[in-house]
């Protein structure tokens, strides 16, 4: 029998078993018989159905691409209609949190021939997209204009971020505790690297090449007192985007900001020392899932001018416009300098917060982070078997009991003969 010449009802379960979107949509594709079984039958019910499948859970990203500053972030929202705008936004988030899933081995396990280093189960991709959606929910109800530096230690606002993450359970905080290390890692080491890593990349990829020479200006004590206290004065708006940011002075290197007389090397200036730095990573911190990943795949690519289309469908403030026609260079400074004076010296509140939470629980904050250190706890547990290893035990198990089933069989037999 041919495919096209099935039932109806056996189509539209071959589409309920479909476990993306675009896998219902291409199967739509192949014929017009297809396409009037999908169009008129539960055509959102199955299109919702396999991105749940895809992009899961969808609980998650409801709650999230249905965020409004007018009603409690930690109330549950009742899930809306479904509708193909909704699919559409969840798609685009969605996308987001399964190129994490792709990222996240290669900062999770950075050594490269490390044995550790495999792609990620459907379970713990699962539960990335899940830690992602949470902590971009985070991001957008207490990293934004709303809440300056001045209000971080408001009791009122430590309520409501703490009323957030108290209905989930310490297992899922600590697959969100894993996820936001890998942020870090990601800020640290790729979008706003320190000046040693600077040159250590530098000598591994040239070792012929004498490092570059870096003037740092020092700041006297009045200065840094001056930086710390920004918040506290008026803006001034005449300094450039570096100066911005950070309140210092840019780094300078003996060749124009180059490596190389030609361009074609990286620019030799990093985010000052590791001090600096860890304060410009912090603040870096408050960007959400999407924007980083943004910053990442732009510096990884030199691509910085345009950001994908996913991108655009989820942020709407302008930034690619802003960014438009612009090369590599200075990429982030102008990214951070364009979300305005609330994003500096007022570093993230996901990390204290959630050690709130856990110790008012009764149990060690330091403890939990030391376990998803070890992957005890977090997206990646250790003492979980894979799919593959499951299998593994379910084909020794039937091995082993066929091997008994024989063993019996040839005692009756004998027992028999005699």
């Amino acid at each position: 029998m041919q495919f096209e010449d099935l039932a109806n009802e056996l189509v539209l379960h071959i589409f309920q078993s479909c476990v993306s979107v675009p896998d219902v949509l291409n199967l739509a594709a192949t014929c017009h018989h297809f396409r009037m079984i999908l169009t008129s039958s539960r055509r959102l019910p199955v299109l919702f159905q396999a991105a749940e499948a895809q992009l899961g859970p969808l609980s998650d990203a409801i709650q999230l691409v249905t965020h409004n500053t007018s009603q409690s972030v930690h109330v549950p929202r009742a899930s809306p209609p479904l509708s193909l705008a909704l699919l559409t936004r969840l798609l685009s988030v969605g996308r987001i949190a399964n190129q994490w899933a792709a990222v996240y081995p290669t900062r999770k396990w950075r050594d490269p021939y490390s044995s550790s280093r495999r792609l990620l189960s459907s379970t713990e991709t699962y539960r990335l997209r899940r830690a992602l959606y949470r902590l971009w929910l985070y991001t957008l109800a207490f990293h934004d204009p709303l809440h300056p530096r001045t209000t971080r230690h408001s009791p009122p606002i430590i309520r409501s971020r703490a009323a957030l993450l108290r209905p989930w359970p310490s297992q899922q905080l600590a697959e969100m505790l894993d996820l936001h290390a890998v942020f870090r890692d990601v800020l640290t080491f790729h979008i706003c690297p320190s000046n040693s890593t600077v040159l250590r990349r530098h000598r591994a990829r040239f070792p012929d090449d004498p490092p570059p020479v870096l003037i740092h200006a020092r700041l006297s004590s009045q200065q840094q007192h001056d930086r710390h206290n920004a918040h506290l004065v008026p803006h001034h708006h005449n300094l450039d985007a570096h100066e911005h940011f950070h309140g210092n002075p840019p780094l300078l290197s003996a060749s124009s900001g180059r490596y190389h007389p030609n361009g074609c090397r990286d620019v030799a200036e990093g985010w000052g020392d590791e001090i600096a730095q860890y304060y410009v990573v912090e603040d870096m911190l408050k960007l959400d899932p999407g924007q980083i990943l943004f910053l990442y795949e732009s510096m990884m690519t030199g691509a910085g001018a345009v950001p994908s289309t996913s991108m655009t469908a989820v942020r709407k403030n302008g930034y690619a416009a802003t960014l438009a026609g612009s090369g590599k260079g200075g990429l982030v400074e102008r990214f951070a300098a364009g979300l305005g004076d609330w994003f500096e010296n007022n570093g993230q509140t996901f990390g204290e917060t959630l050690d709130w939470v856990v110790e008012a629980r009764g149990e060690d904050a330091p403890a939990l982070r030391n376990d998803v250190q070890r992957e005890a706890n977090g997206i990646i547990r250790k003492e979980e078997k894979s799919e593959e290893e499951e299998e593994e035990d379910d084909e020794g198990e039937d091995e082993a009991e066929e091997e008994e089933e024989e063993e019996e069989e040839e005692e009756e037999e004998g027992w028999v003969c005699e």
